[in-house]
């Protein structure tokens, strides 16, 4: 089997093990601190099981940042991504089917914007820049702490899943309750399709957000990762003149 193609199947089943355990988890609990930690857990799960053959990405906006990082070609990011969302997708249709007889078919732990208003939806210009600030930032987190623990130059790579997994669990604890936290588009964007085709559409018209605001998180994450922690190559020193 080409080694892409081995790469790929195995970002396709971390990402539908995502959308599938952990979104369920989060339908499943309707608690934060719950749900968090089910998307802690399975990032650390599947990074164990699935990261010495490809890094264990299962998400876009890693990807992105892995790219700019010169970690990976082009070639890659596209087949890497191509693999996320079809195992999104994998992972979503699952859920809805487990779900069934608990909860409606539109109830895939999709992202959405919070109610302006109590229980009511009231959204308006904020919202939305808002919602964009918050996927932004907390992505910038999540992918910066991915750059620093799978730097070979500074941490042993045996804790960063444990590391990965608690960013990812954090930055859930303070999102869920603004956005869902998305930080993945592949995660938000397979829900809000699956969950509008059953007739909830306010994640898929708020879409934009978790596609575009991740991958801003995560290209802006790489660069200042490069401009802190990028060692600058050292000039050569010019040769001394002997003094005579």
């Amino acid at each position: 089997m080409p080694q892409l193609l081995k790469k790929c199947i195995v970002e396709a089943i971390g990402t539908a093990f995502l959308t599938l355990f952990a979104c369920g988890i989060a339908v499943l609990s309707g608690e934060y601190i719950t749900a968090a930690l089910g998307f802690g857990l399975v990032i650390v799960f599947v990074a164990y099981t699935f990261g010495s053959i490809s890094g264990c990405h299962i998400n876009p906006a890693v990807s992105l940042a892995m790219f700019l990082r010169g970690k990976m070609s082009l070639k890659e990011m596209f087949a890497y991504m191509g693999a996320q969302v079809i195992g999104a997708f994998v992972g979503s249709a699952l859920l809805g089917v487990f779900l069934v007889n608990v909860a409606p078919f539109n109830t895939l732990g999709q992202n959405e914007i919070a109610y302006a208003l109590m229980g009511g939806v009231d959204y308006n210009a904020w919202s939305y820049i808002g919602g964009f600030l918050v996927e932004v930032i907390l992505t910038f987190v999540f992918v910066f702490v991915i750059l620093w623990v799978t730097d070979e130059k500074k941490y042993n790579g045996k804790c960063a899943p444990l590391y990965i997994g608690g960013a990812l669990t954090f930055v859930h604890m303070l999102g869920i309750g603004l956005t869902g936290t998305s930080v993945n588009p592949a995660r938000s964007l397979a829900p809000a399709v699956i969950a509008a085709i059953a007739g909830e559409t306010s994640s898929l018209e708020q879409v934009w957000i978790w596609i575009l605001a991740p991958l801003a998180g995560a290209a802006l994450a790489a660069l200042v990762y490069k401009v802190a922690f990028d060692k600058k190559a050292e000039e050569p020193k010019a040769e001394e003149t002997p003094v005579e």
